[in-house]
């Protein structure tokens, strides 16, 4: 490898490596959790099927997502990203296809389940692999760029998939976005490496990492943090940090799986209903990075405070959609910032108190906790077929998580 003096951590070929985990994740929210606006509404409609089983077993998909953590961590230190994510991006692809094809309610859960499972090998160990491998000390910035990719499916998949579905049918529809899974998986192949040292480069794109920074990433990797869940589970902090949390991002998610048929519901038409969603997409990229400048100047625990005050705006809003549109653009802005700046102030919070020597440990399970909240989220839609009561239990759940967020502990506590 030569010695390129002028590498950066954003140079041509980390440039790449961020694009792709982008798509990764776009992928990921899309297709897991991404269809209870859109999707599942059409098949129930067509084939006969009960929306709110779809949409419960859709939430336990996104909690699977979340299991698929511990249950790939293994495959993807053994094989390294880029193998794990083809072989599960093809695997998802072929049950894409029987998705769209199958009329056997049954079998349609199953592979909502295991699409869901997959989700937590090529999206959460690969994609969040591959980024600490190219950026062991940057992938805090770098996840704040390609988390963009969550946000996205707001724009590019929500809005069109029922026009898809609409014109080709829901299996062949269906069977195109799995074609797009294996041109990833092919591009995966192709073109991913899984280390910067295979791709001729250095970690976080800096060659003085070869001298020292290497040695820290070895000492990093053989470091037995002394936070196990024992020792996690009698912090108040960690309940505190995950619940909160936790019952941010399930109001979020249970928005989001649920604004356009609410929407369309309370005599919005589709078409206003999907421009809130575009709009949004938008909305969560600008969220992501204001929040990100406020964390910056007054510390995580303090912008979370600010968080939970707008986003409880938001939910008010909700309760207030049937009586003008302003109220749905006043919901659907603040909500889906909101959803923008969440995947980036949690992991932000966990490394302030615990430090990156610590973080994946404390992670593991108060990241675990803020996924099951998001299933839980995703399920609310099944469960509460009436919005309002569904947004009111929001927004108790979002006062409490208020109340713990002020008495939680920002203290560090990690290895410096």
């Amino acid at each position: 490898m030569e010695n390129n003096k002028k590498s950066r951590w954003y140079g041509p070929k980390q440039i790449h490596i961020m694009l792709y985990t982008a798509v990764i994740f776009l992928i990921g929210t899309s297709i897991i959790g991404g269809n209870n606006n859109t999707v599942f509404p059409m098949f129930a409609e067509i084939r006969g099927w009960d929306i709110n089983i779809l949409n419960i077993v859709s939430g336990i998909a996104c909690i699977l997502k979340g299991i698929g953590i511990l249950v790939f961590a293994g495959a993807v230190r053994r094989f390294g990203p880029k193998k794990l994510m083809a072989v599960s991006l093809l695997i998802s692809a072929a049950f894409l296809v029987i998705f769209g094809f199958t009329t056997s309610l049954p079998l349609y859960l199953i592979m909502i389940l295991l699409i869901g499972l997959l989700g937590g090998a090529y999206e959460k160990n690969g994609g969040m692999g591959l980024t600490a491998n190219w950026w062991p000390t940057k992938k805090g910035v770098v996840l704040g760029i390609t988390t963009i990719g969550i946000i996205l499916m707001n724009i590019v998949y929500v809005p069109y998939m029922p026009q898809l579905l609409g014109s080709v049918g829901l299996g062949w529809g269906m069977t195109i976005i799995a074609i797009i899974l294996v041109i990833v998986a092919v591009w995966t192949l192709i073109g991913i490496k899984n280390t910067p040292e295979e791709a001729g480069e250095y970690p976080d794109g800096d060659p003085t990492f070869a001298v020292n920074g290497a040695e820290i990433e070895k000492l990093m990797r053989e470091y037995k943090s002394p936070f196990k869940f024992s020792v996690l589970a009698k912090d108040s902090s960690t309940w505190l940090i995950g619940f909160g949390s936790g019952f941010a991002f399930m109001a979020v998610m249970s928005f989001i799986a649920s604004a356009i048929p609410t929407m369309m519901a309370y005599g919005y038409d589709y078409p206003f209903a999907t421009t809130i969603f575009a709009v949004g997409g938008v909305c969560g990229i600008v969220g992501s990075f204001l929040f990100g400048l406020i964390d910056q100047k007054i510390g995580t625990k303090k912008t979370f405070i600010i968080y939970f005050i707008c986003i409880i705006i938001g939910f008010v809003c909700t309760l207030l959609m049937p009586n003008g549109p302003i109220f749905c653009w006043m919901a659907g802005i603040i909500i889906f910032a909101a959803q923008g700046a969440l995947c980036n102030l949690l992991p932000s919070y966990v490394a302030t108190k615990y430090g990156r020597w610590d973080y994946t440990a404390a992670y593991k399970v108060i990241g675990t906790i803020f996924e099951i909240f998001a299933g839980i989220g995703v399920m609310m839609t099944g469960f509460f077929p009436n919005p309002a009561i569904m947004y009111i239990v929001d927004l108790v759940l979002l006062v409490a998580g208020l109340i713990m967020m002020i008495f939680s502990n920002d203290k560090f506590i990690g290895k410096r």
